[in-house]
């Protein structure tokens, strides 16, 4: 199946799943959120042989489809799946600095939340957070549980990567375009900022980290990691 068809139809299952929980009960477990920043991108394997790091900052954008799933019926705890398409951008020059690459990459993800609290997440915290600890030892772990729920994720994708070679300093080079299908493994934070009376509207700040990677014309693997900053707003249904 197509990765965007395949996208569609997750999107269609949670969907589905989140009106059916609906009619039974009134917490929202069906979630949407819209994420974007700024990348920072890294070539390695083979290509990083042969480039290095270009402008800095680029843009990204994501969308995410979201559905909780509760350990048991008798708690609020449990973990999210997900569905992320998204768009990335890097940008990478040759090492002898004649050439630019100038890359971009439309993903679809496959997104897991271990830990995730069905409610007011001050509610969860309070349930979670141990009993009497010293206080130096409570930062660091209430910090640990705050950045965990509904927060920590893995991915896992495929993504139609264009890579566009011109000319940066050669006043020769004709352009070159490839494209690539390229798998995706990531993780990271995306811990709550901010979160309305009624839990319908939430926001997040953004810190993911993963690797798209791919067969070259060589038949060797290419890659380049991605270091993701940013902010999110999500809606509850």
């Amino acid at each position: 199946m197509k990765p965007h068809l395949l996208f569609a139809t997750c999107l269609m299952m949670l969907s589905l799943l989140a009106k059916a929980q609906n009619k039974k009960n009134a917490v929202k477990k069906f979630s949407l959120k819209f994420n974007t920043g700024m990348v920072f991108s890294k070539p390695g394997d083979e290509l990083g042989t042969v480039a290095t790091k270009g402008k800095a900052m680029q843009l990204f954008t994501s969308a995410e489809a979201a559905y909780h799933i509760n350990f048991s019926s008798k708690t609020k705890f449990g973990f999210k799946v997900a569905g992320v398409v998204g768009s990335d951008y890097a940008n990478f020059l040759s090492n002898d600095r004649s050439t630019e690459l100038k890359v971009s990459v439309t993903n679809f993800k496959a997104r897991v939340y271990p830990f995730a609290y069905c409610g007011r997440l001050e509610d969860g915290l309070e349930q979670a957070l141990p009993g009497k600890m010293p206080f130096l030892i409570q930062i660091p772990v209430w910090l640990g549980i705050y950045s965990s729920f509904n927060s920590l994720h893995f991915d896992y994708g495929t993504a139609n990567g264009s890579i566009l070679e011109t000319a940066y300093s050669s006043l020769s080079f004709q352009d070159v375009t490839v494209k690539r299908n390229m798998i995706y493994f990531g993780w990271g934070f995306q811990p709550q900022i901010f979160e309305s009376e009624s839990c319908t509207w939430a926001a997040n700040a953004v810190f993911d980290f993963g690797k798209y990677s791919w067969t070259n014309a060589n038949g060797r693997t290419s890659s380049f990691k991605t270091s993701y900053v940013g902010f999110g707003v999500q809606y509850r249904f």
